[in-house]
C-alpha cells in the first residue's frame, strides 16, 4: 500500500508547494517591495526546507527514545523542548522583543526572523507522543497520563500567552488534547482539561477589545452583509471580495485588484485570496482537494504504523499540517473569527515552512519503514514457503 501512498504524498506536496509560490510572488507585489525581494527569500527557504526534510526521513524516529538515555528517560527530547522553550521566552524578553500586529510572535536578529510557536507546535507532538509511548499501558493513570503532558502542554500556552499569539496557542491546545484522547487517556480525566482550556481561551478573548471586536461587531457583520467592509473585521470582508471578483476562472495570474493595499498580509495569512481572485474557483477547489489527499495519505501511514509511537507521531503531524490549513481557509472565507495562522506550504514564511517539511520528513520516515516492514514480511512468507516444498 505505501508504494502507492508514499509517492501520492510527495506528489501533493510538491503541488502545493508549486501552487504557493506561483501565488504568494503575485500576491506580494503589493507590499511595496519588489517581486523578487519575498520570492528570492521564500526559494531560500525552501531550499533549507528541502535539506531539512531529508535529514529527517533519514533520521529514524525511534531514535527520539533511543539517543541520550539516562536511567531509562531519553533526553534528547528534553533538549528540543527546554531549547524551544528559550526561544519562547527570548520572543518577550527586553532585548529581544519585537512587537508586529499587536503581538511578540517574531524573534528578530537584524534582518532574519523566526517563529517559536511554530517550533513549538512540532515540540508539543513530539514530546506528548513519545511521553505517552513512553508510559504504554499507564497512560490511564491520572498523574502520567494527563497531569504530565498537560504540563509540557501548559507552559508553551503560558509563553505564547504572553507574546499574544492566540492562534498558536489554540493549534498546540488541539494538538497536545487530540494526542492525548488517541493514545487513549480516559475521557473522564480530559474532559475537565479541555473545559478549562475552553474557558480560559474565552476570557482571554472577553479581556481583549481588539479581538472581541473581531468576534463580535466583524464576525456578525460578516454573517449579515458579508460584502460590506467591516470595522471590526475589515480583512475578511475584503477576503471574500476577492473570491466574488474571480468567479469561476479568475481574473488572470498577477492581475488582482486586493493585493493593491486593499487585502492586508494579502501575501500571508490571505494568500489563499489571492489565488481565488486570480486563478478562480478551480484554484480554490484545487486546493481543498489537495488537503484532502493529503489527510488521506497521513490516516493511512498513521494507521499502518509500525508501532504505537509512530502511530502517534503521525498522527500529530498529519492533524497539525490538515488543520492549520483548515483553518486558515475558514477564516479567509469568513468561516471562522480572523487568528494569524498561515496556509502551509502556500503562505509565505520561511518558520512555518521548515515547519512543514519537518511534518512531511517525519510522515515519509514512517511510511517507508511501513514499507520496509511489508517487504520484510512478503520475503519471510515466501522463504517459508519455498522451504515446506
Amino acid at each position: 500500500m505505501m508504494k502507492k501512498t508514499l509517492p501520492l504524498f510527495l506528489l501533493t506536496v510538491v503541488a502545493l508547494v508549486g501552487l504557493g509560490l506561483l501565488v504568494m510572488a503575485s500576491a506580494s507585489t503589493q507590499q511595496g517591495k519588489t517581486y523578487d525581494h519575498f520570492f528570492n527569500r521564500q526559494v531560500i527557504w525552501l531550499a533549507v526546507s528541502v535539506f531539512v526534510w531529508f535529514i529527517v526521513i533519514r533520521f529514524d524516529y525511534h531514535n527520539w527514545q533511543k539517543w541520550l538515555v539516562c536511567k531509562g528517560v531519553p533526553l534528547l527530547p528534553v533538549i528540543f523542548y527546554l531549547a524551544v522553550v528559550v526561544l519562547l521566552a527570548l520572543t518577550i524578553s527586553p532585548i529581544f522583543k519585537h512587537k508586529i500586529n499587536g503581538s511578540y510572535r517574531w524573534l528578530v536578529l537584524g534582518s532574519f526572523s523566526i517563529q517559536p510557536g511554530e517550533f513549538a507546535k512540532l515540540m508539543i507532538i513530539i514530546a506528548t507522543a513519545i511521553w505517552m509511548d513512553h508510559i504504554k499501558w499507564r497512560v490511564s493513570n491520572f498523574w502520567l497520563g494527563v497531569v504530565v503532558p498537560a504540563a509540557m502542554l501548559g507552559v508553551f500556552a503560558l509563553f505564547l500567552f504572553l507574546e499574544k499569539d492566540l492562534g498558536a496557542t489554540a493549534v498546540i491546545g488541539v494538538l497536545g488534547l487530540s494526542l492525548m484522547c488517541v493514545a487513549g487517556v480516559r475521557k473522564r480525566f480530559l474532559a475537565p482539561f479541555a473545559l478549562v482550556a475552553i474557558m480560559l481561551g474565552s476570557l482571554w478573548v472577553l479581556t481583549d477589545t481588539h479581538r472581541l471586536n473581531r468576534i463580535s461587531k466583524g464576525y456578525w457583520q460578516l454573517v449579515v452583509n458579508p460584502l460590506t467592509p467591516s470595522e471590526g473585521n475589515p480583512h475578511v470582508s475584503q477576503s471574500i471580495s476577492a473570491f466574488v471578483l474571480g468567479g469561476l476562472d479568475g481574473v488572470g495570474y498577477t492581475n488582482s485588484t486586493q493585493k493593491h493595499h486593499y487585502l492586508q498580509e494579502s501575501h500571508t495569512d490571505f494568500v489563499f485570496a489571492i489565488g481565488g481572485e486570480e486563478l478562480g474557483f478551480f484554484f480554490s477547489i484545487g486546493v481543498l482537494i489537495l488537503y484532502g489527499i493529503l489527510l488521506v495519505c497521513g490516516v493511512l501511514i498513521s494507521l499502518h504504523a509500525p508501532d504505537r509511537l509512530g502511530r502517534l507521531l503521525a498522527f500529530g503531524m498529519v492533524l497539525l499540517l490538515v488543520f492549520q490549513g483548515a483553518f486558515n481557509i475558514g477564516v479567509v472565507t469568513g468561516l471562522f473569527p480572523t487568528k494569524g495562522l498561515a496556509l502551509p506550504f502556500i503562505s509565505y514564511g520561511g518558520s512555518n515552512l521548515l515547519t512543514a517539511a519537518v511534518a512531511v520528513g517525519t510522515l515519509f520516515n514512517i511510511g517507508r519503514q511501513i514499507e520496509e516492514r511489508d517487504e520484510h514480511t512478503r520475503t519471510r512468507v515466501v522463504r517459508d514457503a519455498l522451504n515446506t516444498v
